[in-house]
């Protein structure tokens, strides 16, 4: 561990929040690294169909938890990679279905199964969201 509290660094694994758009295509700018465990989104390339793309489910363990800090001044989509058959609360949601990320919610994504991540929302006032069903 690094001495930063701020931005503290364990065994490798990024915890400074990077900022990502989410878009309508898919590239760096808007896809989340496996050793990545905040992202901040900070903007729609368009609008509200744009989305932000999880790792591989293959490249984190079981366990492993992402955050999502949504700040887009805008509602954006979370999908998996595409073709990947992975799922977010037990639907496939790699395109034809995506998990609604609402702007100002904070969502917990965590790796429960080798193909499958459960997420939870958490609203501006720390309320849970009622279970988003990717759709």
């Amino acid at each position: 561990m690094n001495s930063n509290r701020l931005n503290p660094t364990f065994e490798g694994v990024n915890f400074t929040a990077r900022n990502l758009t989410a878009k309508a295509v898919n590239d760096s700018g808007n896809s989340i690294a496996p050793a990545e465990k905040v992202v901040r989104v900070t903007g729609v390339a368009t609008d509200a169909n744009d989305w932000v793309t999880l790792p591989n489910i293959e490249s984190v363990p079981l366990g492993h938890t992402l955050t999502i800090l949504a700040s887009a001044s805008s509602n954006f989509e979370l999908r998996t990679p595409t073709a990947s058959n992975s799922t977010i609360n037990n639907v496939d949601s790699d395109g034809t279905q995506e998990y609604l990320v609402t702007d100002t919610d904070i969502v917990t994504i965590t790796k429960r199964t080798a193909t499958g991540w459960i997420a939870q929302s958490a609203t501006f006032l720390g309320a849970t969201r009622t279970a988003v069903i990717p759709d």
